[in-house]
């Protein structure tokens, strides 16, 4: 694999032709829908340069926390929250013990499979965030609800494996998203214990983690040696005073690298260079200084290059050209390096 590859790590927007009947079909009629969109957005991606594309937007999900929790038994939906980009989603109360009823993503997956050869990372929600986004009203307390989310994305990355495998010998890139993991401190033990559960014993597969809008990543970086994940994917462009018109943003940022460098030796880092919260699309050259930045404190060969988080905050034809001009200030700098 060649150093500085770009990777699609989250959510892209959907069509208006799917989203806007997303809840009011289903079946067939609804799958065909989600086909037709993740085809689309594996033509954009294709389109852009992308090296690593994902599974293709997760046009197969509405929403990170609800997409898991309504393919278990156990939880009973009382109403709709609103996420941070305006969208609405059921949040969950745990009233019995929890059960799978199926593996949610496997159909995502295997139509994806059916549409590219490119590497495929599946992402799932964590065990911390599902917990801490779910009411409790069974489990004795937060530590043990955590432990049997665990329990069940184990079960469900094992099923991804095994069907991955049947037709691939490569890895399966797996990216675990916790955006609730550093939001209290006190609870870190909890978290890593419940994301090394949630991998614990499960061979053949690439593990990532996500964790976006961290208020500081020394928290995570303080408990790398206690996780047993082969890299991560972070939100670097987001972490200073950006200019939403001219994208101009304090270095500083990126100088933090150092910090991730420091806490490990071994693991890889997604950079992430365009932030999904501002129309403004950052240029080749800006992307090429942040990346450049990075590399001051971190080797090619453990740096990959993404957005902060999914793009699907913008709309496509502003996330198109987001990826596009990664790509392109990847290319500068590998041009730079000789690689």
């Amino acid at each position: 694999m060649k150093d500085l590859i770009t990777q699609e790590i989250g959510s892209f927007r959907k069509p208006e032709y799917l989203s806007n009947v997303f809840r009011k079909l289903s079946g067939e009629e609804l799958h065909q829908l989600k086909r037709k969109a993740l085809k689309e957005t594996l033509d954009l991606f294709d389109r852009t340069g992308l090296e690593n594309i994902g599974v293709g937007g997760e046009m197969y999900r509405w929403e990170m926390y609800e997409h898991l929790a309504a393919g278990l038994k156990g939880i009973e939906f009382y109403g709709m929250v609103r996420s941070f980009d305006n969208r609405y989603f059921r949040k969950g109360s745990v009233v019995s013990e929890l059960k799978k009823t199926g593996n949610v993503h496997i159909e995502e997956m295997g139509d994806v499979m059916g549409l590219t050869r490119k590497a495929i990372k599946v992402p799932i929600t964590g065990p911390y965030t599902m917990m801490e986004w779910s009411f409790n009203d069974y489990y004795q307390n937060r530590e043990k609800l955590a432990m049997k989310y665990a329990e069940i994305i184990n079960q469900e990355i094992r099923e991804l494996r095994d069907f991955w495998h049947s037709r691939n010998d490569l890895d399966l890139e797996i990216q675990i998203d916790e955006p609730a993991l550093t939001t209290h401190p006190a609870e870190m033990d909890i978290g890593v214990e419940s994301l090394n559960a949630s991998m614990e014993g499960i061979k053949g597969c690439e593990f990532s983690l996500h964790v976006c809008y961290s208020t500081d990543y020394r928290i995570l970086y303080r408990r790398i040696p206690d996780l047993n994940f082969h890299g991560y994917n972070l939100e670097f462009a987001n972490r200073g005073i950006v200019d939403p018109v001219t994208g101009k943003q304090e270095i500083s940022a990126y100088e933090t690298v150092k910090d991730f460098a420091d806490a490990s030796t071994d693991r890889f880092l997604g950079l992430g260079v365009n932030d999904v919260h501002i129309d403004y699309v950052e240029t080749p050259e800006q992307v090429a200084d942040r990346i450049e930045t990075a590399l001051d404190h971190i080797d090619a060969k453990r740096l990959r290059i993404n957005p902060d988080c999914g793009l699907r905050t913008r709309s496509r034809e502003i996330g198109e050209k987001k990826l596009a001009s990664m790509v392109k200030g990847r290319d500068i700098v590998r041009k730079r390096l000789g690689v």
